[in-house]
């Protein structure tokens, strides 16, 4: 899921981190890990293939400078596994600063009973059923909102904006739906998703203000008075939601409250992100879209599909990058001092491009998932310790479903397109990536 640094924070002086390291390396019996002191971002910026090479000169573990604070990179799954093991009690995740909102913050960096009792609750109210019962209505809606996007075109040049807005509609609806049992053309769906629209109006707030707290608030006290205190008056299929379980079981506070919102508001960003990298792949890739168009559509919990052998794929490639986390005392880590204050990188995107586990790890292969895949501690799209997303089924099989709904009746042309650029949380296709899409040969209405 989106984790970032303190981005556009830039300072003259170095950073307390950078001169703490400094420090304690002069009193420790450990060296600081190897490397010289680069420019992390601005040189993987230019080269997306920066840190393999890196790491091939120095080794798996170096450091860097990144927003003018100190980071360590660590390369390799088992070693990143290791890390979090043994000194995942001295490090704090990365992410939004929430704190303004809802007490406890997010899942993810809590720690000890309080991420044991809401993780705990959040499963038992994610059910594979409930999402199978609504794959049809998702799918549905997945198709309208590509077709009116076909529709709007004309003999008019599509432009990147347009299909990054349908692609948005498209994710905040699924998820909607999946969290709060509202689907779209209800009264509160249109409310809900224009709360959602206000709390991040062109992609994801790293650092929440008045518009997002005031957006947050109204949502909330849409779900509340609806959805929880009302839960006999709520639209039907709204009980079996992960709110709507999570409300009969008697665990919705503000702290679960706040981190189901937000939820979806990081969980969109990263689907619509995941499928603009499907429909660039869709579009590069004409043979393979064909064979997506032509497998027969089943429950996506199946599993086995050529759509989400696509999908895994196109995590490998494109969307599995790093996971943050901030050190809170010092450690050392195979024979490296890791001092406190530092950013450590774990570096998911190479980890998936080792040549050791995926032949020819540039070349993208849906079929590398066939059979017996990579296991664990080669492949983590979601994560790697106790904090791995509880969604990722679910964002595997929203992603299938949509590839069904882009692949039936149309033909992914694109329109303009260019080298990978790295965005303000992740690696995205060209800025000017654009597409078209055409009526596909054969397809049927509705399919």
């Amino acid at each position: 899921m989106s984790e970032c640094p303190s981005a556009g924070l830039r300072r003259r002086l170095p950073h307390k981190s950078v001169a703490y390291a400094h420090v304690r390396r002069l009193f420790s019996r450990h060296p600081l890990p190897p490397g010289k002191l680069v420019n992390l971002h601005e040189l993987e910026a230019s080269d997306r293939c920066f840190l393999l090479h890196h790491a091939e000169q120095v080794g798996p573990i170096f450091k860097a400078i990144a927003w003018d604070e100190f980071w360590v990179c660590i390369q390799g799954i088992q070693r990143c596994r290791r890390f979090l093991k043994e000194h995942g009690e001295h490090v704090r995740a990365i992410t939004l600063s929430v704190g303004s909102m809802f007490p406890k913050g997010f899942l993810r960096q809590m720690e000890g009973d309080a991420h044991r009792r809401y993780r705990q609750s959040l499963a038992r109210a994610i059910r594979p059923a409930d999402f199978t019962a609504i794959e049809g209505s998702l799918e549905a809606m997945a198709r309208r909102e590509l077709a009116a996007y076909a529709g709007s075109l004309g003999e008019s040049a599509p432009t990147p904006t347009a299909y990054v807005a349908t692609l948005n509609t498209v994710a905040s609806a699924m998820l909607i739906q999946a969290f709060f049992g509202l689907a779209p053309g209800s009264e509160l769906f249109d409310r809900i998703l224009a709360g959602y629209r206000k709390l991040g109006p062109f992609g994801l707030v790293w650092n929440p203000g008045d518009r997002q707290r005031e957006a947050f608030a109204e949502i909330r006290d849409l779900l509340l008075k609806h959805l929880v205190r009302n839960p006999g008056q709520a639209p039907a299929g709204a009980r079996a939601s992960i709110l709507g379980r999570l409300a009969d079981e008697g665990t919705v506070d503000d702290t679960m409250m706040g981190n189901l919102i937000y939820m979806v508001e990081m969980g969109r960003y990263d689907m619509y992100s995941l499928f603009r990298w499907l429909t660039k792949y869709v579009g590069d890739l004409p043979a393979m879209a064909a064979r997506l168009a032509a497998e027969e559509s089943g429950p996506t919990a199946a599993g086995g599909s050529f759509a989400e052998r696509f999908v895994l794929e196109t995590l490998r490639t494109d969307k599995s990058e790093r996971l943050l986390r901030k050190m809170l005392r010092d450690v050392v880590f195979d024979g490296f001092l890791i001092p406190r204050h530092a950013t450590v990188r774990l570096c998911l995107w190479e980890a998936h491009k080792d040549p050791g586990t995926f032949a020819n790890p540039f070349r993208f292969d849906p079929d590398r998932f066939a059979s017996d895949g990579p296991g664990p501690d080669e492949f983590a799209p979601f994560g790697l310790d106790h904090h791995v997303c509880p969604l990722g089924d679910m964002a595997i099989r929203a992603s299938i479903l949509f590839l069904r709904a882009l692949t039936k009746n149309h033909r992914v042309v694109p329109t303009a397109d260019g080298l990978p650029v790295l965005g303000p949380y992740h690696w995205e296709p060209a800025s000017r990536f654009a597409v078209r899409l055409e009526p596909r040969a054969g397809a049927i209405a509705g399919a």
